[in-house]
């Protein structure tokens, strides 16, 4: 059955939040030379980790966004033995907001996957757990905007993933149905298992070598490249995994 709905993750699916968040720990860490004797992947395990915390309370309402990221530094300096004062945490809360935008960028090969997907004929949705003022700059800056017919913010939507509601929202704004729709998204539990609870065909990308749980049954893709193989297990046509 071909795909009416082509539903997308935008964190780290279609936009790099890996590479600009990654960016911004460099330059952190290079503020901040008790951080130097730590790995980049060690400070971004940690800086993932609480960001994931934080993120969540600032989405169900428990946690105002700036406050948020100020104990989300906080919390990311003391694991790593630095006593910070607050003149100094919002500091460095600056200038990781400025050099994480300076690094905004899409997944390579994602605009070409979606121009394609598009001349399938497909409807491309994003959903996402996220503030849509944010979501939008992103898509803008990357350029993404004009291939992306309808986006979802858990913000507008009232739920966040992995409930079955969001995607449904999804859906009839795209005006599609689970039965012709595909989701691709980076997170097991949000997009792959929210999907499939949906009733929709998960896609797990994932650019690390990490093993695919078995249950539920889900398409894979590592990258956009090449393009035309991407498109193809979004599709659904030929190899469902790659």
């Amino acid at each position: 059955m071909a795909v009416h709905t082509a539903l997308f993750d935008l964190d780290d699916t279609l936009f790099d939040h890996r590479h600009a968040r990654r960016a911004a720990l460099q330059a952190t860490r290079s503020e901040r030379s008790e951080l130097s004797r730590y790995s980049l992947e060690q400070l971004d395990r940690s800086y993932e980790r609480l960001l994931r915390d934080t993120h969540l309370r600032v989405m169900n309402r428990q946690l105002a966004q700036d406050k948020g990221r100020f104990l989300r530094m906080s919390a990311f300096l003391s694991e790593f033995g630095i006593d910070a004062t607050g003149r100094e945490v919002r500091r460095l809360i600056e200038l990781r907001q400025e050099v994480y935008r300076r690094n905004r960028r899409a997944v390579p090969g994602a605009a070409a996957v979606l121009r394609r997907l598009r001349a399938s004929g497909a409807v491309i949705g994003v959903v996402t757990n996220n503030l849509r003022s944010e979501q939008e700059e992103k898509l803008g800056v990357t350029g993404l905007e004009t291939l992306v017919d309808h986006l979802v913010c858990s913000e507008q939507a009232g739920t966040l993933k992995p409930d079955p509601m969001i995607f449904h929202i999804a859906l009839t704004a795209t005006g599609g149905r689970p039965a012709t729709a595909v989701m691709v998204g980076d997170r097991w539990e949000d997009d792959v298992i929210g999907a499939a609870r949906a009733g929709i065909r998960p896609i797990w990308f994932h650019r690390d070598s990490l093993r695919k749980p078995p249950r539920p049954p889900a398409g894979e893709l590592r990258s956009f490249r090449p393009v035309a193989r991407a498109a193809n297990v979004v599709l659904g046509r030929g190899r469902r995994s790659e």
